[in-house]
């Protein structure tokens, strides 16, 4: 059996049980690094890792980085890549460039698990993507959440700054440290309030059988109240 086909043969009870497990935690990610971006507030209780399918295949790395360590720069993808699906290794980069072929993001990409406090908060100056159990890699089957900030006027900007200038028909893709690429098509781009957020399927799609990706971050144009902008940006993208 190959893996895709291993992973396609969730069935739709472990597909819900996925999507419970998300939704009891909070995401950060969004104006700086300690502003969440979205409280999940679910009250399913949390499903345990074991008890849980992994449409992933299991990493071989042996820590997360913390964002003092300097990891070895990705190069940046062009157009030019031959995109994958099912691809090895982790995610190291992601870059969104628009049909004109402006880049809006470039940053190094780094597996986001859930703090103390069950919040999904990257450091500054990267991307989280979210690797909780039961959550896929991208290129792989589900939706995959990718969370960063765009800086505040105190924090100066961070690496989704310009993620809000996204729209549909630009171009998403992320390289991973086997050197394999997957490309995204931008299909929508739009500001949410933050209490929608969490309550949006369309995002939170772990048991799609189609490889997707999320990007998610605060919404720079809403007002900025002790630090946190009140809504969040969400990117959604279909594989290319």
């Amino acid at each position: 059996m190959t893996r895709g086909r291993a992973v396609r043969r969730r069935g739709a009870t472990a597909s819900a049980l996925l999507l419970a497990a998300l939704l009891t935690a909070p995401v950060a990610g969004c104006g700086s690094p300690a502003e969440p971006v979205a409280a999940l507030s679910a009250t399913t209780p949390p499903v345990s890792p074991s008890a849980t399918p992994t449409p992933t295949p299991t990493s071989t790395r042996s820590s997360t980085p913390t964002p003092s360590s300097t990891p070895e720069r990705t190069p940046r993808p062009t157009r030019s890549v031959v995109s994958v699906t099912d691809p090895e290794g982790d995610p190291a980069r992601v870059v969104v460039e628009t049909a004109s072929g402006t880049v809006l993001v470039d940053a190094d990409v780094r597996p986001q698990g859930l703090d103390a406090d069950g919040v999904l908060s990257p450091p500054g100056g990267v991307v989280g993507w979210y690797d909780e159990p039961g959550w896929p890699r991208p290129g792989w089957p589900g939706a995959a959440i990718l969370a960063g900030h765009v800086g505040t006027p105190e924090t100066g900007p961070d690496v989704f700054r310009k993620l809000p200038r996204a729209s549909p028909g630009d171009v998403v893709t992320v390289t991973f440290d086997s050197g394999e690429a997957v490309r995204f098509v931008v299909t929508r781009s739009a500001g949410l309030p933050k209490e929608q957020t969490p309550a949006d399927d369309s995002i939170w799609d772990a048991g799609n059988p189609e490889p997707l990706l999320r990007l998610i971050t605060c919404d720079p144009r809403t007002p900025l109240e002790s630090g946190h902008y009140e809504g969040n940006w969400v990117l959604w993208a279909d594989l290319a």
